[in-house]
Parts: structure tokens; sequence; C-alpha cells
């Protein structure tokens, strides 16, 4: 009985200790080697943040207008020019100083006495265009086109207030500068009777007179 007491404590001692040195585990590793180490994998996401968009406003450009103002010739007649001892010479200066009714009545009165039958509708013109008139002013000076526009008349002639008034009255019309507007030298339409109460009024469709003569030389604006 003592050995047998003996031997079975013994018998445990080599059985723990066998567990414990790995001996019994030798099935799970038949080589007999070192146990190999358990990897564990672990599957991670990476995520992928997209990239930030950055946004510039830009702001609306103002539209920039330009105007231009184009330049108005409005009526005017320049001091100067003279004429002396003719109808035309009264009249010019009554327009200078802008006495519009007042050269209206000069005309009336004096339409038959003036040098050519032309200025007749040419100073009506101006008057017209005195009194903001401009329709009227444009019939008119047709009317003196029609009978021509030359101003050459000698030294004792109305050339000088004739052609300052063809200048002014162009210059309205047709919106240019006066400088711009050339007189045409020549021989000017003439009265085709001498005596006053004879002569036909240029301004009117009724023929009151003998009918004037119409040369066709007109004058050019550069």
């Amino acid at each position: 009985m003592d050995g047998y007491r003996r031997i079975i404590p013994l018998t445990l001692v080599l059985v723990l200790a066998g567990c414990g040195s790995g001996a019994l585990s030798g099935r799970a590793n038949t080589a007999g080697g070192p146990t190999p180490p358990t990897t564990t994998t672990t599957n991670t996401t990476q995520q992928t943040q997209p990239p930030e968009r950055t946004t510039t406003t830009t702001p609306p450009q103002k539209k920039t207008t330009v105007v231009t103002t184009k330049r108005q010739y409005g009526w005017n007649l320049p001091q100067g020019p003279s004429s002396p001892q003719n109808p035309e010479n009264e009249i010019y200066y009554l327009l200078v100083a802008k006495a519009c009714d007042t050269a209206q009545v000069a005309l009336d009165e004096n339409w038959n006495s003036l040098r050519s039958p032309r200025n007749v509708p040419l100073y009506q013109a101006a008057i017209d265009l005195c009194e903001g008139r401009t329709v009227s002013a444009r019939s008119m000076f047709a009317k003196a086109v029609a009978l021509g526009l030359q101003t050459h008349q000698g030294t004792d002639g109305t050339a000088e207030v004739d052609c300052a008034t063809i200048r002014a009255v162009r210059s309205v019309l047709d919106q240019v500068a006066q400088e711009s507007v050339r007189c045409t030298p020549g021989a000017v339409p003439q009265w085709l009777v001498d005596e006053p109460s004879e002569r036909d009024d240029p301004r009117t469709d009724v023929i009151e007179g003998t009918t004037t003569t119409s040369p066709t030389t007109r004058t050019s604006s550069s």
C-alpha cells in the first residue's frame, strides 16, 4: 500500500509537469517545434474624403454707357458783315439783334426793293429760324436755292450780308458749322422788271407781277 501511495503522487506530478511543458499538445504540433504565432488580420476600411471645392464669386461688372452728345447748331448771325444802303442790311442787323418781329415787318414792307428776288425767300427763311419755325424756313430756303445762291454783286451789292445769311441758314437746317458753308460767287438772279410794284413775291404761289429769273448755280458745303 505504501508503494502505491508513492507511485500515484509521482504519476500526478509527471502528468502536471507534462501539461505545463506542452508535452500533451503533441497532436497539435507533431513536429515538436515551437507553436507558430497566431496572426489576426483586421479589415480596415480607409475612407477617402473628397477635396474641398473653393468657389470664387465674381461680382457682376457694371456696364458703362458712354453718351456722346452731338453738337447742336442754333440760329446765330455774326456781327461784322455790312452792305449799307440796302434793305438787306437793315433786315440783317435786326436779325442780329434777335428782333425777329421787326425784321418780318421790314421784309414785308420792302421785299420788292431787295437787290435780288432770291433774297426775299432767303431772308424769310432767316426770320423763320429766328422765330423757331424750322419747317417754314426749310421751305423758304428751298425757294431761294431754286432761284440761285450766287452772291457776287460788286462793291455796292449785298454779297457780305447775303453770304453770312446763307451760311447761318444752312448751318441750322443742315446742322453743320457756318465755317463749312461756302458761298458761290457769280451773277445773282435779277428782277425781270425794274418797277418794284410790278414784281412778283417769290415767297408765294400767287403771281403778283412778272416771273423772276431762276439761275441754277447753288452753294456747296464742305
